[in-house]
């Protein structure tokens, strides 16, 4: 586990490196879901996401902040998790989470790097509140937020156009004190199933 921020039982979090730029760029190409395919709002080309990847270690307070979802038996990066549009005088941001491939989904991989994150932003950085905002149509990622304590906190209509139709966001929240209750209860559930 090089350069490790947090560490969880499957999964540890480090900063984003430019060797990480050609599996965030496979991913975005070979996407199969729906729900997870780009919206157009991200960079799609190895030499897009270096440099996206670039900015985002340059020097002074950040405003985002990227890291990789690596498993810890093979230091294999699987993913990433952001903290976007931080505002250090509100102490609020937006969190977001990624698996770049289908069979990495579904088996706990995600939600362990999340929970991981939001310890990261509510303990580490002192953050305050957290929002997150879901396609509506991608219930599995809506779901996820709801377990890792996030509440509904709105709608923005017609926020997102995917084959030339436009499709209401959800928007999710969630303070610390809320993110702490559901983390002790996914935990307990984890300790009971072992």
């Amino acid at each position: 586990m090089r350069s490790a921020i947090k560490i969880g039982e499957r999964v540890y979090l480090r900063p984003i490196e430019v060797a990480d730029a050609a599996a965030i760029a496979t991913s975005s190409h070979t996407e199969t879901e729906p729900e997870f395919q780009d919206d157009g709002r991200v960079p799609t080309s190895v030499i897009a996401f270096e440099a996206w990847i670039r900015r985002h270690g340059a020097t002074g307070v950040p405003d985002n902040i990227v890291l990789a979802i690596c498993l810890r038996h093979d230091d294999r990066c699987v993913g990433t998790v952001r903290l976007g549009d931080i505002d250090w005088i509100n102490r609020t941001a937006e969190t977001g989470t990624g698996l770049f491939h289908a069979d990495d989904r579904g088996r706990g991989i995600g939600t362990e790097a999340k929970h991981l994150l939001l310890e990261y932003a509510f303990h580490d950085l002192g953050l305050h509140v957290l929002h997150s905002m879901v396609y509506a149509g991608n219930t599995r990622s809506a779901a996820a937020l709801i377990k890792q304590g996030y509440r509904p906190a709105g709608r923005l209509t017609a926020d997102v156009q995917r084959n030339g139709a436009f499709h209401d966001t959800l928007v999710f929240d969630v303070t610390r004190e809320e993110w702490e209750a559901a983390y002790a209860n996914w935990r307990n559930r984890r300790a009971s199933s072992a």
